[in-house]
């Protein structure tokens, strides 16, 4: 009995797809435990703050944040710094 050629090729694709998800996934994933969402906001439109969320915000968790009066300028992801990643690893073990 042999296998066809359409059949070995078609398990390889489904396959790769399979593992493609999966590294992405898993990317983001640890993206997300080295990444902060940075949202910069402005009240009078001339100065601007950024507030830093360990997760992504609704908009409630902004407005909640920084007042129902300020304006979203842009929202960014920003790695956090070596030593901070470090100082967190080592208050987890």
């Amino acid at each position: 009995m042999t296998v066809s050629n359409d059949l070995i090729e078609r398990l390889s694709t489904e396959t790769g797809l399979r593992m493609i998800d999966r590294a992405r996934l898993g990317r983001r994933r640890a993206l997300a435990h080295i990444s902060r969402v940075c949202v910069t906001v402005t009240i009078d439109g001339k100065t601007t703050h950024e507030e830093l969320f360990d997760e992504t915000p609704t908009l409630g968790d902004i407005v909640d944040r920084v007042g129902p009066e300020a304006f979203i300028v842009s929202i960014s992801m920003k790695r956090k710094s070596l030593r901070e990643r470090i100082r967190l690893a080592l208050l987890a073990a």
